[in-house]
């Protein structure tokens, strides 16, 4: 046995010859439903699966409640095309875990297969299993059990406390790591090159993705990207060299270290899962964590364990308070915005005039691009809007825009001299 397979199967308590070779058995792989032993937390993780028609949604109930029919719509469609690339399905099933025991580090090359999806089925999307290692004592193992959270994630995942770190798994900044973004995973691995290493914070994330930045086979090389998104507002442009840094976005888990809410040992789950009643008066914890939490009466009256003040008494005030914090980080957003559009003039104009030499054109380049790191760093994921998540840390959300503004506002000194 080699190490690479004894190290897999002291992990996964799972001992397989030659796992690296081993052809799956499908059978062996099928999520179990605990739906009769635990009816009301499973129950109540199909939140939003009843959504799926809902037309004032514009994701159509997309949710941790309805992820199976999505993810299960992509493998036909992968399949179709020549088959999965494992490492998309790396955060969102306890089944990555079985595909990595069979065929190692071979997951993270990106190569497309069908036979990974031949070990997944619908009830392997946001499974029990992914938060929990033993799903008889279930609450006594909550915590991150993917193994790309420990390969590429461990300076963080190692101080996230469990009830926070099974809803990091997905929600995080590894992606530029794990999917060969910036590095084709297979070489970070070999070289064991951490996304933390330099630690969670936008100035430590960018050293180390210039740093692990491959110059080709890689979808960014060198660490940059011309595409542009919602996210980051910033525009960019190819042929004038004007890019964004790879990538910035989805980093809840980063923007709620060190908060508060960290420090008080306040989790996502005490939040977003939070101890409910049914109509018989049993109390469980709501796994509906696709819900808002200013849509909870549960979330709300939890908030108030805390905040509460002159002005913050009842769960409507609460919410309001919420409300406000949420408008006073989008406008700040805002101001960004308009600024970075500015800085894209000018930079356009200087670059086209060639009336600054190529250093300080560079220099003004990359603040441009720092910028845009820190305001999609606060933005949030897919389907968030500005100042939505300032709950996750209003601290670092104001502060890492205002340093998005001082940062454009040194670009702008160099480009108007």
């Amino acid at each position: 046995m080699t190490p690479a397979t004894l190290f897999r199967t002291v992990l996964f308590g799972v001992f397989i010859t030659n796992a690296a070779c081993a052809a799956p058995d499908p059978d062996t792989y099928k999520a179990r439903d605990w739906s009769k032993q635990y009816p009301l937390e499973y129950y109540s993780s199909l939140g939003s699966a009843d959504d799926l028609d809902d037309l004032g949604d514009p994701n159509f109930g997309y949710g941790h409640g309805s992820q199976a029919k999505y993810m299960i719509k992509s493998i036909e469609k992968a399949n179709k095309s020549g088959g999965l690339n494992a490492t998309c399905f790396s955060c969102k099933t306890a089944r990555f875990n079985d595909m990595y025991t069979v065929y190692g580090d071979e997951v993270f090359s990106g190569q497309k297969s069908t036979k990974y999806s031949a070990m997944l089925s619908p009830l392997d999307f946001w499974s029990c299993e992914t938060c929990h290692a033993d799903m008889t004592k279930p609450a006594a193992t909550a915590g991150a059990q993917l193994i790309t959270t420990k390969i590429f994630g461990k300076e963080l995942f190692n101080k996230l406390p469990p009830k926070s770190a099974v809803c990091a798994q997905c929600h995080n900044n590894l992606a530029p790591w794990s999917d060969s973004r910036i590095i084709p995973s297979v070489i970070a691995i070999k070289e064991k090159k951490t996304a933390y290493r330099y630690g969670w914070e936008p100035e430590g994330l960018i050293k180390a993705t210039l740093e692990d930045a491959q110059p080709e086979g890689v979808r960014y090389p060198e660490g940059k990207t011309y595409e542009m998104t919602k996210y980051a507002h910033a525009k960019t442009d190819k042929k004038l060299g004007i890019y964004l840094i790879a990538n910035g976005n989805h980093a809840d888990a980063e923007v709620y270290m060190d908060s508060v809410h960290y420090k008080l040992n306040v989790g996502c789950a005490d939040c977003h899962m939070p101890i409910v009643e049914d109509k018989t008066g049993t109390r469980y914890r709501s796994h509906d964590s696709s819900k808002s939490v200013l849509n909870s009466k549960a979330s709300m009256q939890y908030c108030l364990g805390c905040h509460t003040s002159d002005k913050v008494k009842t769960v409507k005030d609460m919410v309001a308070y919420v409300r406000n914090a949420q408008k006073s980080v989008a406008e700040k957003d805002a101001a960004v915005a308009k600024k970075q559009d500015e800085t894209f003039d000018l930079l356009k104009v200087a670059i086209e005039g060639k009336k600054l030499d190529e250093k300080a054109i560079n220099e003004a380049k990359f603040k441009y691009a720092v910028a845009a790191y820190y305001k999609e760093f606060v933005y949030g994921n897919r389907g968030a809007t500005p100042g939505e998540k300032v709950a996750h840390n209003p601290e670092k959300n104001r502060r890492y825009l205002e340093k998005a503004l001082s940062v454009l506002d040194e670009a702008q000194t160099i480009l108007k001299n």
